[in-house]
């Protein structure tokens, strides 16, 4: 697949999970049918929601299958985007903030009037799950709310079977289909319920037909679609479609692509919550066609991960989760799995900027820069297919500006892992910034920092998670550097920290500051990172002088 900003994205509804154990009873006396899903009003998830308070606290968590999968594809390593509609109240604020968690980059609009849309998830003790989902703002997402760069620079299309019904969604996938198809962007679709199937079957089919490249399928919902048993349905359905998925829960998976068959053995586990393990198989096929891994040890890879999901409450990977994924044995690996998997869930902040909606305007003026670079184009044509630096950290602290954005575009286009401060406290340009944040790399630079800030900004940049730091430094000034150094230096020595610095400049005092802190969080904060740094390109003569004399002291 040709190289673009996104593995995959996704176009879903935003949705919280609100997860709660209840009796077979229970749900008679909601008149819900046991297995399915229902869509319900706002004054009906109130009394629902009511109901439930008194039986016990229930969790909640973002959610959607849509937005599971993707956060799930975060977590494998992979670029993603997640595109919906929340409401402007405190469940959209957290469904934001939690999708940054993951790694995603979110495209979330906001809706002046309705809520944010829930998704209450009954779990019965033989850990079937039912769904009844009040969609909220995320039923009023349209047409109108897409852009097509954010299509065009997608791999991968992943849209969600639910959205096929409501007439407004429907008539937005067809919208983002087309522009998809324009694109040369794949479109994988996750048929999401059999209830679902047959009452929109014409339309499903004609769907699928002209559009749809990947199809994610349970056993019964490819009997809904085809009326055939589960392999009779995977040779008709992938008539049609390039690659066929059914899903047969406890009896594993079957996979055709190109004439050829898999079969899946399932992950033996104990069932405790079915919800979200689909999504999180469908996360690791995809990301896995994104790394060209072939679909059989792809599909052993998601048959663990699902069964991971089965054997917990939640619907997403935890960081115990990633760890044993990680200690799997080579076949059931990614090939980028080693250093970027535990890291997804580690990162709290992914950016810090003055005003990310300088994003657009950030976008238009390095697209001006990009005509008048043309040395760093050349790099990106010749070298961008080969990625040179394929999954190589780089740290930069250097002047975040039009022209450094196109600079940290560049390494990334070229393969790198790149995390971004300024060098100065008075140089950045905020809609740089915005642009560079709104693209998904983080970056950690504002107009006018405190040099308190400033610091943390640096240590931001050189942190990339689960105990890994950069193997490369681009560096201005030698601040980057320094801060390393003196790292190194207070924790075999972390008597320095409490020293008088009162004669030092206020820049020198607020860096031991932060490196107290740091030490205080951590004690082997530096020692972690240092061993994997192989480099440093300096721009300044005095950060070049600087280097020079810790040479000649043998620092």
């Amino acid at each position: 697949m040709k190289e673009k900003q996104f593995d995959v994205v996704g176009i879903g509804s935003a949705l919280l999970d609100i997860t709660c154990n209840v009796s077979d009873d229970f749900l008679k006396e909601l008149n819900l049918k046991k297995g399915e899903m229902r869509l319900i009003d706002e004054h009906e998830s109130n009394y629902i929601l009511k109901l439930i308070s008194k039986h016990a606290e229930p969790l909640i968590t973002p959610g959607g299958s849509c937005s599971n999968t993707i956060a799930g594809v975060s977590c494998f390593g992979g670029k993603t985007a997640f595109i919906g509609k929340i409401g402007n109240d405190k469940h959209g604020e957290l469904y934001e903030h939690k999708t940054k968690e993951f790694g995603v980059l979110p495209y979330l609009l906001r809706h002046e009037e309705k809520i944010t849309g829930h998704a209450i998830t009954f779990i019965t003790p033989d850990g079937q799950r039912t769904f009844a989902t009040h969609l909220g703002a995320s039923a009023h997402f349209n047409k109108h709310d897409i852009t097509e760069d954010i299509i065009k620079n997608a791999r991968i299309l992943h849209l969600e079977g639910y959205q096929l019904e409501n007439p407004f969604l429907r008539e937005l996938l067809l919208e983002v289909a087309e522009l998809a198809a324009k694109h040369n962007v794949a479109i994988s679709l996750d048929c999401s319920d059999a209830s679902l199937i047959i009452r929109n079957h014409d339309f499903f089919k004609s769907f699928i037909k002209n559009y749809v490249d990947i199809i994610f399928a349970n056993e019964e919902e490819s009997k809904s679609f085809t009326g055939k048993n589960p392999e009779q349905a995977l040779h008709e359905i992938a008539n049609h479609v390039k690659t066929v998925i059914i899903k047969l829960g406890e009896k594993g998976s079957m996979i055709k692509s190109k004439n050829n068959m898999h079969t899946i053995l399932p992950e033996k586990t104990v069932v405790v919550n079915t919800n979200g393990a689909g999504d999180m198989y469908a996360a690791a096929i995809l990301h896995s066609m994104v790394q060209n891994t072939d679909l059989e040890s792809a599909g052993k890879l998601a048959s663990f991960s699902a069964a991971l999901i089965v054997n917990s409450q939640g619907t997403r990977l935890t960081s115990e989760h990633l760890t044993k994924i990680k200690l799997l044995n080579p076949q059931k690996q990614l090939p980028n799995m080693k250093e970027v998997i535990i890291v997804s869930l580690e990162k709290k902040t992914e950016y810090k900027v003055k005003d990310i909606s300088l994003a657009e305007f950030g976008r238009k003026e390095i697209e001006i820069a990009e005509k008048e670079m043309p040395g760093l184009m050349a790099l990106r044509k010749k070298y961008g297919s080969l990625k040179p630096l394929n999954k190589i950290r780089i740290s930069g602290s250097l002047h975040m500006t039009i022209q450094t954005a196109v600079l940290i575009e560049t390494l990334q286009d070229l393969g790198a892992d790149v995390r971004w401060a300024s060098c100065n406290i008075f140089s950045t340009q905020d809609h740089a910034a915005a642009a560079i944040a709104k693209a998904g790399i983080p970056v950690f630079a504002w107009k006018e920092e405190s040099l308190k800030d400033y610091w943390d900004c640096t240590k931001k940049a050189l942190d990339f998670g689960n105990d890994l730091g950069p193997q490369l430094i681009v560096d201005d000034g030698g601040d980057a550097t320094l801060l390393i150094h003196k790292g190194i230096e207070a924790e075999d020595n972390p008597a320095v920290l409490d020293l008088d610095y009162s004669d030092e400049g206020e820049d020198f005092r607020e860096l031991m500051v932060c490196l107290k802190q740091i030490y205080y969080e951590d004690k082997r904060f530096w020692h972690k990172r240092i061993n994997d740094i192989r480099g440093v390109s300096e721009e300044t003569t005095t950060g070049v002088h600087r280097l020079y004399q810790m040479l000649e002291e043998n620092k």
